[in-house]
């Protein structure tokens, strides 16, 4: 008799916390505290077509593989890593990329962002439209064996608004439905980034790369204000590192 109400009396210690315990953890969860725990859910992918993307724009599903692809016609030397930088800026309009990876907050569903630098170059200024030329913008991830996620027609953030409406920076979202068929969002975006040794030292080329391009009249009409015959309304970036080497490995997280 004595046993049995010492595990009654226990109990009745120890139920009270656990029911405490049981309330912190699910407002931690409504609050989106435990975004760590919630990582460990396979990561969802799109199929194999072209389909409408939740926020705006369109998969590359249909493209699943191709080796090359790109929405917009972009030049052979857009997939190739950037010449070393020179002592003087080019002169016509750049786009470079920001901070890239990916996020999954609580039970929201996870996406890919990217941060976009518009650089007007030393001459001119540079006005893009809010629209980015009613075609948004174009996100390709291509691995050793094609292409492996992307979308087309994403809209953009302006992170800094001008007097026309543009900014300086931007950025772009990318859902999880433009990755194609078995692609984990994880393992994707750890191929994105270039490897690096104990010095936090650059390496060599990322196994995927990421091209992002945009096309606006107002990139042309640029170039052809400061004399620039080749390029027209098209600007384009990617991940690769450029051909002189070695760099503190910050782009990405």
């Amino acid at each position: 008799m004595r046993k049995r109400t010492l595990i009654r009396a226990a109990l009745q210690t120890v139920v009270p916390w656990l029911a405490v315990a049981a309330v912190v953890i699910a407002m931690a969860w409504q609050q989106g505290l435990l975004r760590l725990f919630s990582q460990g859910a396979p990561a969802a992918s799109g199929p194999a077509r072209t389909v409408a993307l939740p926020g705006g724009g369109f998969s590359d599903g249909g493209r699943c593989g191709t080796k090359g692809y790109h929405y917009f016609p972009l030049p052979a030397s857009a997939s190739a890593p950037p010449a070393a930088e020179p002592a003087t800026p080019a002169p016509g309009p750049r786009l470079v990329l920001g901070s890239y990876g990916y996020e999954k907050l609580s039970r929201a569903p996870g996406r890919f962002t990217i941060g976009l630098l518009f650089a007007p170059g030393p001459k001119g200024s540079l006005e893009l439209s809010r629209t980015l030329g009613d075609e948004g913008v174009a996100v390709e991830i291509e691995g050793p064996r094609g292409l492996v996620g992307g979308a087309h027609g994403l809209p953009v953030t302006w992170d800094h608004a001008t007097r026309s409406g543009t900014g300086e920076s931007a950025r772009v979202s990318v859902p999880l439905e433009a990755l194609c068929p078995g692609q984990d969002a994880r393992t994707v975006v750890d191929r994105m980034r270039p490897p690096i040794d104990s010095s936090n030292t650059i390496t060599g080329q990322p196994a995927y790369t990421l091209t992002v391009s945009v096309r606006d009249p107002g990139i042309g009409a640029q170039r052809r204000t400061i004399g620039l015959p080749l390029g027209g309304n098209l600007l384009s970036a990617t991940n690769l590192v450029p051909e002189d080497g070695f760099m503190v490995a910050s782009a990405a997280y």
